[in-house]
Parts: C-alpha cells; structure tokens; sequence
C-alpha cells in the first residue's frame, strides 16, 4: 500500500496513533495535494476547546442502540464505493449498485487528502479521545486499543464527511444543500459514536472545506470530476432507491421537546 493510501486507512479507525495501527486496504491512489499543500491546509488552526457540559449534552443527546446511533455505525464507513451509500437517498439512486470507477476514483483521491491533513494536523496537536479519557463512555464502533489511543483532533470523519458534502454538491447542485447537510451528519455522527469530541467535529467541518477548495483547485481533480458527473447523473436516471431510506429518515428526524406539564394550581 502506498503511504497515502495506509494515511487514509488509518483515517478509518479514527487516526493514526503510531506504525502499529490497524491497516485497511484502499485502493493505491494518490491524493490530489502536494506534501507542502498538505503541511499547510489548517496550519493555523489550534485546537477548539472542549466543554465538558456541552460534549456530555452531546453523549447523552443519542442512546446506544437508538436509530441515530445505528446510523452513526455506518456512518463509520469512509471509503468508496461504500461511504457513497450515504447520500443515495437525497439523490434518490443507488450509487453503490454498479461499479462507478470514476465516481470511486474521486472519493478515493479525496479521501487521502483528508487523511493527510488530519493525521498532519493531529500529530502537532494530539488530544485524546472521549473514549479513551472516559472509559465508562461505550463507542458505537469496535476499536482496538491503538485506535482508542489515536489522536481525537481533529475528527477525520469530519473532515471527509465536509468533504464528500462539498463534492456532491458539485456532482448534484439541485440538492447541493441537502448532501452538504449529509455531509455534516457524518461528522457528527463521529461525536453521537464518542470517538470524537464535538468541537473536533466542529473544527473538522471547518479543514474538510478547506481541504476541499485546495483539491477542486488542481487541474487533475476539475478531470476527475466531469467523469464522476457523468456516473452520477447515469446513476440517478436508473430509477433505483435505497431500501434503508426510511430507517435513515427515522435516524435523522429532529428530537421533539418533551410536552409540557399543565400546570396543577
């Protein structure tokens, strides 16, 4: 595996700790930034400061084996052709059906520039999980102790959910807003999961972006779009749906506030 493709990997067990974490293959792809682009992508960023009250709010907000911490679970999963499930049911379409090289080309590419950053990122500013400094807290994922003990900040799923949001929303524009919400929801799925506090969601929302406007700037990548364009409208005239849209929808439907007691006297 290439060095930019084991980064992205380690990405998808939440960071890289050290050589000995757990490797997932990816396809052996390079990403789109160069190394001095990659140095500078957040270079002056510093850490978003953690609230205990506000992350406790956050954990308390989902309960394990609830819709949205199911949701969370596979919101888990990064790489294509995979992670394109996500945003099947705003597009109404079933990306993950057929092979769409083009369209696994671009997230994979994407996807090693996230990875490149973040872990750039978390290696001068390494901060601990919530499940690693809380060891009452229960991850929605399976981590082994090297993931565990990965740096938090900033939250990779963050990253490349803003990622994948802006990049969809080049690839559809009629639902630019709602896969760029898709893409937000991932990230703060890494939060409701307590694999990340949310201000590195929070802060990673804010690199993915960035990441993303360096990318769309090389000529390789506007290429590598206009193939992936061409797959996705393709994809969205077949008619398909996905069958779990309606347990995605019950996943993300707001919280209601509890009514209100009348009032005895």
């Amino acid at each position: 595996m290439k060095p930019a493709a084991a980064l992205a990997a380690c990405l998808l067990m939440g960071g890289c700790a050290s050589a000995a974490a757990p490797i997932i293959a990816l396809a052996p792809v390079e990403g789109y930034l160069d190394p001095a682009v990659v140095r500078s992508v957040g270079s002056e960023l510093t850490p978003s400061p953690v609230y205990p009250d506000v992350e406790q709010a956050v954990f308390d907000s989902v309960e394990p084996g609830a819709d949205r911490w199911w949701l969370a679970t596979v919101h888990a999963e990064l790489r294509p052709p995979g992670a394109a499930q996500h945003f099947d049911c705003i597009l109404n379409t079933r990306l993950e059906d057929r092979p769409r090289p083009a369209l696994n080309r671009l997230m994979n590419r994407l996807l090693v520039d996230s990875a490149s950053v973040t872990n750039a990122l978390a290696e001068r500013a390494p901060r601990q999980r919530p499940v690693a400094q809380r060891p009452d807290l229960q991850s929605c994922i399976r981590m082994d102790e090297a993931s565990r003990n990965s740096p938090s900040w900033p939250a990779g799923g963050a990253v490349a959910g803003a990622v994948y949001g802006e990049m969809f929303a080049a690839l559809a524009p009629d639902q630019a807003g709602e896969v760029r919400r898709r893409g937000l929801d991932i990230g703060a799925s890494r939060a409701l999961c307590r694999v990340n506090w949310q201000a590195d969601v929070a802060d990673g929302i804010q690199i993915g972006r960035a990441v993303y406007e360096q990318a769309a700037a090389t000529p390789e990548f506007a290429v590598d779009l206009e193939a992936a364009r061409a797959e996705v409208a393709a994809a969205r005239a077949e008619g398909l749906t996905h069958p779990a849209c309606a347990a995605e929808r019950r996943a993300l439907r707001p919280v209601s506030a509890p009514a209100a007691t009348p009032d005895a006297g």
